[in-house]
């Protein structure tokens, strides 16, 4: 009899989970790869905005990767009790609240690196807003939205170029974003041998194959097909100046 709850998703980052949590699996360590890949940045903001310094961060992420490997988290991880996010924000936390688990962590670890980490470009989404005008919870959720949009982005991205549009998603995306929707499409039809009425026509195929491709990025997060619309609504909603929310 299947666990899966009515209405789920078949395939989502619990199923990565589920994989990641079976050191028999032949899948396993793809699994935790991609999981420490996909979502290392959110978990660095927030361990930088409780105030550690770059190494310290850097190291404790590490770690908590190799906690994830080695301890029972994975193994038990509820799929029907929680969006995903919430159960890695949930998971580091603990992780960094238990100095005993911490510290042996470390240790199991070592100096060994789980993950290839880009950290200035990490620090470089951080350094325009000072550590303390942003919580860590809030920068948690704001870096778990940047992370799923540059999913969608790519899977974007991956669509065209499967269609042979390499080059048009490459001259277009920037439409994609508000920075890039004052670009001037008759410069752009332009550069593309295209008229500016074709171009507004493909802009507008980009903008909803984008749409598309968030919001299967956002069900790959979440288990219940009605938790889509308002995990959209908390993505969006984190990227809106304190002020505004």
């Amino acid at each position: 009899m299947s666990n899966t709850p009515p209405d789920a998703f078949e395939t989502t980052q619990w199923s990565i989970v589920v994989a990641a949590g079976d050191a028999a699996a032949v899948k396993h360590d793809d699994a935790l790869a991609e999981l420490c890949l996909r979502y290392w940045k959110p978990l660095y903001g927030f361990i930088r905005r409780r105030g550690k310094s770059v190494d310290k961060a850097e190291d404790l992420i590490q770690a908590f990767f190799v906690h994830l490997l080695d301890g029972p988290a994975l193994q038990i991880a509820d799929r029907t009790r929680g969006r995903f996010r919430t159960f890695l924000l949930t998971s580091l936390t603990n992780f960094l609240h238990n100095e005993l688990d911490r510290d042996s962590a470390i240790k199991r670890g070592g100096s060994v690196r789980l993950l290839s980490l880009d950290i200035r470009n990490a620090e470089g989404e951080l350094i325009n807003q000072p550590m303390d005008a942003v919580s860590a919870e809030d920068e948690f959720q704001r870096q778990w939205a940047i992370t799923i949009m540059d999913e969608a982005l790519s899977r974007t991205g991956m669509f065209y170029a499967a269609r042979g549009k390499k080059a048009l998603f490459e001259a277009l995306s920037p439409c994609l974003s508000a920075a890039g929707a004052e670009q001037s499409y008759a410069e752009t039809a332009s550069d593309l041998g295209m008229t500016e009425s074709a171009v507004k026509v493909a802009v507008h195929r980009m903008r909803k194959e984008y749409r598309r491709q968030l919001r299967e990025a956002v069900a790959s997060t979440v288990e219940l097909t009605g938790d889509v619309h308002d995990e959209l609504e908390t993505l969006l909603s984190a990227l809106r100046p304190s002020r505004e929310r």
